[in-house]
């Protein structure tokens, strides 16, 4: 049984690892649609990039923020868009946005299925 991979001795369960984002914005309420705007134009721009799986926002209205979840191949495709991207987007004001800074998570990763 030495010889077999991991994945083999687990019946084929593994998948490739994955790079997860996670940012959550809490905005003003008069900003909240200008936030939303934003993160749509940051979503659409990422989808450009190689890499991006998945990217999407979500309104949790009963805590009043803004939950935004990019899901990439790798760490080096993220950061390669992010990085460009901060760039594109660096006018916007998301500090006067926002009534408290925003919050990131990154690196989240998972490599077997659920």
């Amino acid at each position: 049984m030495a010889d077999k991979s991991l994945d083999e001795r687990l019946g084929g369960v593994l998948k490739p690892l994955r790079y997860l984002t996670i940012r959550v914005l809490y905005p003003k309420s008069e900003y909240k649609d200008d936030i939303l705007k934003s993160v749509k134009r940051v979503s659409d721009e990422a989808r450009k990039f190689e890499g991006l799986v998945e990217i999407g926002a979500w309104l949790d209205k009963e805590n009043d923020r803004i939950v935004n979840i990019s899901l990439w191949e790798s760490k080096e495709h993220a950061s390669k868009a992010t990085g460009e991207m901060h760039l594109m987007f660096a006018n916007i004001p998301w500090s006067e946005w926002e009534r408290k800074p925003d919050e990131n998570f990154l690196g989240l990763t998972r490599s077997l299925s659920e």
